[in-house]
């Protein structure tokens, strides 16, 4: 498979759908970052901040930055975790649940957008292989691919 610059192209349609999804998150009235956060928490509610960093893909100190206007707005919520005290989890609130149905019509929009030269089949393949590229990356470590260990077997 010579040649197929996967890393490169996939950065490029990254580049490509940036300002479009910027667009419809700033139609909502917020970043990226904070629609990732919401969806996230949509998926994943009871969870703390360092978690909810980790699963949108930035660091604590950025989620903190990132939640404080979600707070401020009512979207999201903490609440003590009954099981360790000084731990908190987030919640959506209902305005949260709301916010996130909001942008999907939009979000739709974007994404017929993007597969617009597909047909639905297509589509839906290339969303498995996104995935299972995905998964495959996941199912190593760092550590390993550093070591040249990436024969091994998911």
């Amino acid at each position: 498979m010579e040649g197929t610059n996967f890393t490169y192209v996939i950065k490029q349609l990254e580049l490509a759908l940036r300002p479009y999804f910027e667009e419809v998150c700033a139609q909502a009235g917020m970043t990226i970052a904070q629609f990732t956060a919401l969806t996230v928490l949509e998926r994943r509610p009871g969870i703390t901040s360092s978690e909810l960093a980790r699963r949108s893909f930035v660091r604590a100190q950025t989620m903190a930055q990132t939640m404080d206007p979600l707070l401020d707005a009512g979207l999201v919520r903490r609440e003590r975790d009954p099981e360790h005290a000084r731990r908190l989890l987030l919640f959506l609130t209902d305005e949260g649940v709301a916010a996130v149905a909001r942008t999907a019509p939009r979000l739709a929009e974007l994404e017929r957008l993007l597969t617009r030269g597909f047909a639905e089949e297509e589509t839906a393949a290339l969303a498995d292989y996104l995935r299972r590229a995905r998964r495959t990356l996941e199912s190593h470590t760092l550590a390993e691919f550093r070591k040249g260990a990436t024969d091994l077997v998911p």
